[in-house]
């Protein structure tokens, strides 16, 4: 309830305006305003109604989806990967068959002592490349850095078998031989050599033969055979044609035929590492010739007065004789110059022997009748 002079609040069961102090009456709780408020509004609702006009349609914004674009993030992430493995294949089946890139590669893992690594990449090499010679000769010398000798000497051979001049390939298997101490092998690798460089190689493995003094054949005297190294190796020789590397005697001083016979005298030269020479060998026949039958002045007879007996004697022999009919020997009396026949029929009996062979010539016989 509101006064109806100022419009306070009237407090309940007051009967006098608190503010004003005018006497309270009835009044509606609500101003002019609002009961003009009211009116309008009925007035308004008894108006006939107009047909409002539609408000022309906006449109409606779609709201945007954004997966399409997520999808093709998607794929081109993808496709750009892909595309790297792709590539990293290509590159990778690229490099597997060049040989050029597998050299590479093997000679980088060598220079960091890979050895491993190395010989996979020259063994990629080799496949693409089978009979390359280079390849081979530098596996082989990673084997030897590993001591792997037997590997390393299979290589080298394949090497040979496809270039049979390839120097670097002899002097590797020379450097293993000689390791092992196999110089048989040595000299057995030398013997299809032609090659005056690769010969050189074999210089220090190479042992000549030792030279005889004497040619061989046959001789009607004694001789004496020296045996020579030309560099001043050792020399074993044996005289019945046996091997002298197995049953040799050491050569110390120059070897005399003394007797007749057949002598077969092989020889070999052994240097300080053991190698031998090839075996020279020659025959000599030692066949002395008999004094020939003697000369003897006057070559007997009758003789009426003192006649002196001559006998000729060879250089390097002497003569023996007997008057009395027996059988000279050395024994008998040595002629030492001319002497008498004795008186009386006599038989003059004469021998020479060669002083260094021994040998006798045939009996000179004959009659000698001094008749003083």
């Amino acid at each position: 309830m509101k006064c109806a002079k100022c419009g306070a609040e009237l407090k309940v069961g007051c009967i006098y305006c608190s503010v004003c102090g005018q006497e309270a009456q009835i009044v509606p709780d609500y101003s002019i305003l609002e009961d003009d408020y009211l009116r309008a509004l009925l007035e308004e609702e008894n108006k006939p109604k107009e047909e409002k006009k539609p408000l022309p349609k906006q449109p409606v914004k779609k709201k945007k989806k954004k997966w399409p674009w997520i999808l093709l993030l998607v794929v081109i992430i993808v496709l750009t990967i892909g595309a790297i493995v792709g590539l990293k294949m290509y590159r990778n089946y690229m490099n597997e068959n060049s040989y050029d890139y597998q050299m590479k590669m093997a000679e980088s893992e060598l220079t960091d002592r890979n050895y491993e690594n190395a010989l996979g990449y020259y063994k990629n090499a080799l496949k693409l490349s089978p009979n390359d010679v280079k390849v081979r000769i530098a596996m082989a010398k990673i084997y030897m850095e590993q001591r792997d000798y037997d590997s390393a000497m299979v290589l080298l051979m394949d090497v040979i078998q496809l270039d049979d001049d390839n120097v670097d390939a002899y002097k590797l298997l020379i450097e293993i031989y000689e390791k092992k101490n196999d110089y048989d092998s040595i000299i057995a690798l030398k013997e299809d050599v032609k090659d005056e460089k690769i010969l050189a190689l074999f210089q220090d493995y190479t042992v000549e033969q030792p030279e005889f003094s004497e040619e061989e054949g046959e001789y009607d005297e004694f001789i004496t055979v020296e045996l020579t190294s030309p560099d001043d190796d050792t020399i074993y020789y044996t005289l019945d044609g046996s091997d002298p590397i197995e049953k040799g005697k050491k050569y110390e001083k120059p070897i005399e035929f003394e007797e007749a016979g057949t002598y077969e005298l092989r020889a070999v030269c052994c240097n300080d590492k053991d190698i031998y020479s090839d075996v020279a060998e020659a025959t000599y026949v030692i066949k002395p010739k008999q004094p020939d039958t003697p000369v003897v002045t006057p070559d007997g007879g009758d003789f009426s007065q003192e006649t002196l007996i001559t006998i000729e004697v060879p250089e390097g022999c002497s003569a023996y004789y007997t008057f009395d009919n027996t059988k000279p020997t050395t024994e008998s009396t040595r002629y030492e110059g001319p002497f008498a026949a004795p008186a009386g029929k006599n038989i003059l009996r004469v021998i020479v022997v060669d002083e260094t062979t021994g040998l006798v010539s045939d009996e000179y016989s004959r009659q000698f009748t001094y008749r003083p």
